[in-house]
C-alpha cells in the first residue's frame, strides 16, 4: 500500500522564511502549499483542505480572528501557530481560538518537525479508525 503524502500549507509573509521551513520539513516527506498572508491562505483552504497549516500569526489578514476563521472551515485539521511577536496572552488566545500548537521564534526545527509528524500521525490513525468503523456499518 502506497501511503499519500500529507499536504501541510505554509504560510509566512517572509518569503525566505517560508522557504526555510518548507525546505527543514521536505525530508519528512510532505508537499507543501504556500501562503503570504491570512487571506491568501483562506482562500487556499477553501480550494482544498490541507493536511496540516503552519502559519505565522503576525501577518496581513493574520491574527486571532484569522484562526477563528479557520477553525470555522477546518475544524479537523491541526493548525500550527508561530510567532516572534508573541507572548503569554497572545499564546492562550491563540490556542483558545483553535490553534493546536504554538512556537515561539525562532523556532527550533527538530522540535516543530516532531509536533508536525505526531499531528499528521493522529490524523491518520483517526482517519484509519473512520474508514474502519464506516466499513462496519455496512
Amino acid at each position: 500500500m502506497v501511503e499519500s503524502r500529507s499536504v501541510v500549507l505554509v504560510v509566512e509573509d517572509d518569503g525566505e522564511m517560508r522557504s526555510l521551513l518548507c525546505d527543514g520539513l521536505r525530508n519528512e516527506g510532505h508537499s507543501f502549499r504556500e501562503a503570504q498572508d491570512g487571506d491568501e491562505a483562506f482562500l487556499s483552504v477553501l480550494r482544498a483542505v490541507p493536511d496540516l497549516i503552519l502559519t505565522e500569526i503576525r501577518l496581513a489578514a493574520g491574527g486571532v480572528d484569522y484562526i477563528n476563521r479557520l477553525r470555522a472551515v477546518v475544524p479537523n485539521c491541526p493548525i500550527v501557530v508561530m510567532t516572534a511577536f508573541g507572548d503569554e496572552k497572545v499564546q492562550v488566545d491563540v490556542l483558545r481560538a483553535g490553534a493546536t500548537a504554538y512556537f515561539s521564534k525562532p523556532v527550533h526545527l527538530a522540535e516543530l518537525r516532531s509536533c508536525v509528524k505526531q499531528l499528521l500521525d493522529a490524523g491518520r490513525q483517526a482517519a484509519a479508525k473512520k474508514v474502519v468503523v464506516e466499513e462496519g456499518v455496512r
